[in-house]
């Protein structure tokens, strides 16, 4: 999973509480193509894998902290129901988030809390700790300068309830082309605002 540095400083965390860590969000939920993003998804087992990788026209910073928004990432991912710090300053941070997904006819409710390690303005990692996934781990990395950013999404779900095999890929891949649009689009908003 790599090194990342822990953050327990209440202030470094609520400091831009970043977006999408949807996702780490792998709670991307809903259907659509992003089309500057790279997202590859796959199924080894019953472990879900995902690779995202978006370009953007902003700094390093700005999308460190899109990605931190922690508290408000349901306004702007799609799919997702709430996503909340749910512990205490001062204490290892846990974020917990609920979305819902809808494939054809089948309607999927994801509830996960996260322990997440920062390690600003550069990597983001998470791994369930409660909820309805049996497994879910994964980072953002965050690479660029002041003018451009480079964002990788990588993360191994394994559903705690039971998605039909080939559904499973196309439900996650729908799942974070939305997700990483709705990023995307905040990215863009918040750049634009500057």
């Amino acid at each position: 999973m790599g090194e990342s540095a822990t953050s327990t400083n209440g202030a470094e965390r609520t400091v831009p509480k970043i977006a999408s860590v949807i996702a780490m969000l792998p709670l991307a939920f809903g259907a659509g193509t992003a089309a500057s993003a790279d997202t590859d998804v796959d199924r080894r087992g019953s472990t879900i894998h995902v690779r995202a990788t978006i370009e953007a026209d902003a700094s390093i910073d700005l999308c460190y902290a899109v990605l931190t928004d922690f508290d408000r990432l349901a306004d702007f991912i799609p799919g997702m129901v709430s996503s909340r710090i749910v512990s205490a300053p001062g204490e290892p941070l846990r974020l917990r988030q609920v979305g819902r997904s809808q494939f054809a006819f089948s309607e999927y409710t994801f509830d996960v809390t996260l322990a997440v390690d920062l390690d600003a303005p550069r990597e983001i990692t998470f791994r369930s700790v409660a909820g309805n996934l049996q497994r879910m781990q994964g980072r953002w990395l965050v690479a660029g300068d002041s003018a451009h950013c480079t964002i990788d999404y990588l993360a191994e779900i394994e559903p705690g309830f039971w998605v039909p095999p080939l559904i499973g890929p196309l439900l996650m891949r729908n799942q974070v082309s939305r997700q990483i649009e709705g990023l995307e689009s905040e990215i863009a908003r918040r750049s634009a605002e500057q």
